[in-house]
């Protein structure tokens, strides 16, 4: 199989920087300048610059440029060639994932879906059997678009805590937020036109992109900053970018965040380029601090952010229940709502509304949050332990995910189908980037029922890694 162009150019710049050609701490050829020199698009250079630094050998320094790691790895410039991803197979693995998902038997850390133990079961148990006694005729009756005004007053409400005053009429119900984003995407952009995304990002945005025919940059996510603000900035200056997809809290797969300066500095970016930001917000409320961060949606000076959310990581995934707030687009979109789905289940829309009226949401909010925290640490301290050394996981802020950055020379892939034979589930880093840089990577889930024999599942992922490095 042929190498990828980027790879090539990566592979040439790092045995250039191993011949001291580039010694280390020193600042790089420019991404302009080496697009020049080895004759290939700006594009390639940034996608060869971004698995450079996924390899530790260089760092993006913010309105500076590259510069080469004071401490290089202990590598070569010959790598081993991760799989191509082709349409055909991506779509195929991603469904053999999900569904492995569902299998009770299964360990799941691969999922993004909490167990019943951290979801208000019971409360939404009751909500649901009061509404169906005293109004039984729930079940037969449409909630047409933009949904029951009941829940969209209380999510009014609820988006006081994110910094943000939107009136109920602002918001228009959805089938979860992946469908709010889609939505988004329908109502500005058109067949061919440029979407700039987080990379790694959820799976389910890269399928969305690829149905709705747009052309995807991918633009290097880091677990501990977020989305590259330089990159970023180098792609607008190249690319006519139409939308701007971005989870500015504890993003999924990296659990990143972005600091205040970073959300400005972004809003002013895309605002300057005339580019409308698409906010998706689903973990946002899952922060561990005492207050959840603002939205990008809450800076009123602004008028080119969409905000898509859900209740689907915090009280009902089944419900499919998320919303969004389309500003100038809201009538459009409501259009495509309409056309689409003509209406959202009425019984869950009113049972969430139900919930979120008695004043609950908030307690298990707070005790959720502390769980998740205590998981994290206790996931992040059995890798120290038992992973091969060299690895690194991220540490959130929020949320319930961990990405993990392996040895180049242990295959994700290989690794979840191992470790499906000893009954546990993982996410392969290959399937949130649409080129195969993350082939070393991998996400795990901690909200989860955590106990010995979580453990011990976390130690036997551990020890698969280490068979494939003596296997190597």
């Amino acid at each position: 199989m042929e190498q990828p162009l980027y790879e090539k150019v990566a592979n040439q710049i790092e045995q250039q920087i191993l011949d001291g050609v580039f010694l280390p701490g020193t600042k790089i050829t420019s991404v302009r300048k080496s697009s020049s020199q080895l004759n290939v698009s700006v594009a390639t250079v940034l996608q060869a610059y971004s698995l450079l630094e996924d390899r530790g050998v260089i760092k993006a320094q913010p309105q500076k440029g590259y510069y080469v790691q004071n401490t290089l790895p202990n590598t070569t410039a010959t790598h081993k060639i991760a799989p191509a991803k082709t349409a055909d197979s991506m779509p195929a693995l991603i469904n053999n994932l999900l569904h492995s998902s569902q299998d009770d038997s299964i360990i799941q850390f691969g999922a993004a879906i909490p167990k019943g133990q951290f979801l208000p079961i019971r409360q939404l148990q009751r909500s649901v059997g009061r509404l169906m006694r005293l109004e039984p005729e729930i079940c037969a009756a449409y909630e047409f678009t933009p949904g029951a005004l009941s829940l969209r007053r209380q999510i009014a409400i609820r988006m006081l805590d994110s910094g943000c005053k939107v009136q109920p009429r602002d918001i228009t119900i959805t089938l979860g937020c992946q469908n709010a984003i889609m939505h988004a995407l329908q109502a500005i952009t058109k067949a061919g036109d440029t979407v700039a995304i987080e990379t790694p990002t959820y799976h389910g945005l890269l399928q969305a992109i690829e149905v709705l025919d747009l052309k995807a940059i991918e633009i290097p996510c880091h677990p501990g900053s977020g989305i590259d603000l330089h990159l970023l900035e180098h792609a607008f200056n190249h690319w006519d970018i139409k939308v701007c997809l971005v989870t500015p809290n504890n993003q999924n797969p990296t659990g990143s965040s972005l600091s205040k300066p970073s959300r400005k500095y972004l809003l002013n970016l895309c605002a300057q380029y005339k580019t409308t930001i698409i906010e998706d917000d689903v973990y946002g409320e899952l922060s561990y601090h005492n207050n959840r961060e603002d939205s990008l949606l809450s800076y009123t000076e602004f008028d080119n952010v969409i905000y898509c959310s859900s209740f689907s990581k915090s009280i009902a995934p089944g419900f499919r229940i998320g919303w969004i707030i389309g500003g100038r687009f809201q009538e459009r979109i409501e259009h495509y709502a309409s056309v689409q789905s003509l209406a959202i289940p009425t019984l869950t829309q009113r049972a969430i509304a139900n919930f979120l009226e008695n004043g609950a949401y908030d307690r298990h909010l707070r005790k959720t949050r502390q769980t998740y925290e205590e998981n994290m640490h206790r996931c992040r301290t059995l890798i120290q332990l038992h992973f091969p050394e060299g690895t690194k996981a991220s540490s959130p802020t929020g949320g319930f995910l961990l990405w993990i950055t392996l040895p180049e020379s242990v295959n994700a892939l290989t690794l979840h189908q191992t470790a499906l034979t000893e009954g546990i589930g993982t996410m392969p880093g290959l399937i949130f980037s649409i080129t195969p840089t993350f082939t070393h990577h991998l996400r795990i889930n901690y909200a989860l029922s955590w106990n010995n024999k979580t453990d011990s599942a976390i130690k036997k992922i551990g020890v698969l890694c280490h068979k494939q490095l003596s296997n190597h």
